[in-house]
């Protein structure tokens, strides 16, 4: 059986000199999964804190890993159920709005506003430490990035 390929020699100066760079036809965007370091929570706004904490206590045995007035949180392997006091005139729509953490956050919005999101709240402290913005996706589902940055 004989060999039908043939070698070709080919200087590549000249296939360099044909190629046009990416760069110069497409936007070249930041790689926004590298900045993604996984979940916080689901976050739940509730009219009675007092009320809201019983019930996952009783209903679900959990224990509050976090608890005040205005914030509890029970962690599920890493995932957190957070409980958040809702002001006395802000709608409730039973949604949960997921917490994501990132690094860089000041690059992650900046990227994410130049990809055309549009955010809901501006970058603002939310704990010690702890800093956050909020965006809706195209179905109104509110999502929140948060980065903490230490105490």
């Amino acid at each position: 059986m004989g060999n039908n390929f043939q070698l070709l020699d080919l200087d590549l100066s000249i296939l360099r000199s044909l190629a046009t760079p990416i760069e110069d036809d497409l936007e070249v965007y930041m790689n926004l999964s590298e900045s993604f370091t996984g979940t916080y929570g689901t976050m739940y706004m509730v009219r009675d804190m007092k009320k809201s904490v019983a019930y996952y206590k009783d209903m679900m045995n959990l224990t509050p890993e976090e608890e005040s007035e205005n914030w509890t949180t029970f962690n599920l392997n890493g995932h957190r159920i957070c409980l958040h006091l809702a002001d006395t005139n802000q709608e409730i729509d039973g949604k949960g709005i997921l917490i994501t953490n990132v690094k860089g956050l000041e690059s992650v919005v900046s990227e994410m506003k130049n990809r055309g999101v549009e955010f809901m709240t501006d970058i603002h402290q939310v704990c010690e430490g702890g800093y956050s913005a909020d965006f809706k996706d195209p179905s109104g589902n509110i999502l929140s990035l948060f980065e903490f940055r230490g105490v």
